[in-house]
């Protein structure tokens, strides 16, 4: 059953909405079909579903299996990502900040911009966060990790190893792309460090109420009631939710933001999450995937979501 901070006519509002929002999740994710690109993942029961909402004022609801965690692969991107521009502001020169079409694992889109990256969201984006994070941190993994933990100290954040080696035994691409950036000279230190690092970020594994409440700096315009520990500055922030709006969804993020119209990020591992300025977040966790590889009731259940809660940046 879902938990609130207090049970305000705002709370049993949006509690409302997310029972609303989660069956219809649920309804639609039989279109899509659990990934099979990662073998460790593969055996994840199809009928996993979680929601939460996190709000700016202290308040978390959440329905399903909210208390499991789940392998987050790329929505680590994010948090990663953020990691890094506590250390360099300026590391969007490294990464790019420009929507693509190519796909979030290409080679040739990488070749065509001379190694530079699209935008950090994309492999290539992320892998070379993750080269920048060895070099301020020494450990990326633990140093996303941490910035979950934070968010949420009761809740546990660890790192998948089976999961890892799967991503690794299977990673081809991303080493091709590893190998194409240091080509171009992209990366700062050793090829198979940083795929290391990276395949084991992506096993990070979180439940969607830890994922709701560490985004929620994301949202906060004000301090929040009671103020957010703030990670990044406020012109920081508009700039991830702006690349979170225009590349989150890979090739789907035109389609997100006409159907939905909020900043999202998808993982492979069957969760999206979505920020909605000056109000909170949502996080979904529904394992089977669309055919542009986003969660299938992930994406119906905060588009239903959004559309009862008034929630939209337009």
């Amino acid at each position: 059953m879902p938990t609130c901070a207090e049970p305000t006519a705002l709370t049993a509002e949006l509690t409302a909405h997310l029972h609303a929002a989660a069956a219809h999740g649920r309804h639609s994710s039989c279109r899509g079909s659990v990934s099979t690109q990662i073998p460790a993942l593969a055996a994840v029961p199809a009928t996993k579903f979680a929601m939460a909402v996190a709000t700016v004022d202290g308040t978390l609801i959440h329905t399903g299996d909210s208390t499991e965690a789940f392998s987050i692969q790329s929505l680590s991107k994010l948090f990663a990502l953020c990691v890094l521009l506590q250390h360099d502001p300026g590391a969007w020169l490294d990464v790019g900040w420009g929507p693509t079409n190519a796909g979030y694992g290409s080679v040739a889109d990488l070749e065509r911009n001379q190694g530079r990256p699209a935008n950090p969201f994309v492999n290539p984006g992320a892998i070379v966060v993750t080269d920048r994070l060895i070099t301020h941190t020494g450990d990326p993994v633990s140093a996303t990790s941490a910035l979950l933990q934070r968010a949420d100290p009761d809740g546990v954040v660890s790192c998948d190893t089976d999961v890892a080696i799967s991503e690794a035994r299977t990673g081809h691409r991303n080493s091709a792309i590893a190998h194409v950036l240091a080509e171009h000279g992209l990366l700062n230190n050793p090829i198979e460090q940083v795929l290391h690092q990276y395949f084991a970020q992506c096993a990070i594994t979180a439940t969607v109420q830890t994922l709701a409440k560490a985004t929620l700096f994301l949202a906060d315009r004000g301090g929040g009631n009671p103020p957010l520990n703030r990670p990044l500055d406020e012109a920081t922030v508009r700039r991830v939710n702006a690349v979170l709006l225009t590349s989150g969804m890979y090739g789907a993020a035109g389609d997100i933001a006409y159907r939905i119209g909020l900043p999202a990020k998808s993982g492979i591992g069957g969760g999206v999450l979505a920020v909605m300025p000056a109000r909170g977040t949502v996080c979904v966790w529904s394992p089977p995937l669309d055919d542009d590889g986003n969660s299938a009731g992930g994406v119906a259940a905060i588009e239903e979501f959004a559309r009862l809660a008034g929630w939209s940046v337009f």
